[in-house]
C-alpha cells in the first residue's frame, strides 16, 4: 500500500509539471496522470486535501493549479525537495516564477516551511 504522504507528493509533483497557468488540472485528470490505477481512488479524497495548501488553487468545476507567484511557488518547491524527495534542479526548472526570483537562492528555507503545515 502507498502512503498518503507519497500520493500527495506524486499529485504535487504532477501538477506543478502538467498544469498550464491559465487552465486548472481537473481531480480526475490529475489523479489518472499521476497515480497507477490502483491508487486513483485513495488519490481523489488526498487531492481534495491540496486545497488546503496555501501555493494551490482551485477553480470549482476546473480544477487544480498552483500560483503562480514566486513566494506560492517556493513553498511548492520546499515541499518538493523536503517532504517529496526531488532535486533543487527539478524543481527550479519546473517552477518558473520560483526559478525568476533567485530560485533556492533567494529564500530562506526555515522561514518559508514554517508556513506549511505538516504532512502525515
Amino acid at each position: 500500500m502507498v502512503s498518503k504522504s507519497t500520493l500527495k507528493c506524486s499529485l504535487l509533483w504532477k501538477l506543478c509539471r502538467r498544469h498550464g497557468w491559465s487552465s486548472p488540472v481537473s481531480e480526475d485528470g490529475l489523479t489518472d496522470l499521476a497515480l497507477e490505477d490502483g491508487n486513483q481512488g485513495d488519490g481523489r479524497e488526498i487531492a481534495e486535501e491540496l486545497i488546503e495548501e496555501p501555493y494551490i488553487g482551485y477553480v470549482n468545476g476546473q480544477g487544480y493549479f498552483v500560483k503562480n507567484d514566486p513566494d506560492s511557488q517556493a513553498q511548492a518547491a520546499y515541499r518538493l525537495i523536503n517532504h517529496c524527495g526531488y532535486l533543487e534542479i527539478q524543481v527550479e526548472s519546473t517552477l518558473s516564477r520560483f526559478e525568476q526570483a533567485g530560485g533556492f537562492d533567494a529564500y530562506d528555507e526555515e522561514e518559508v516551511m514554517d508556513g506549511l503545515d505538516n504532512w502525515e
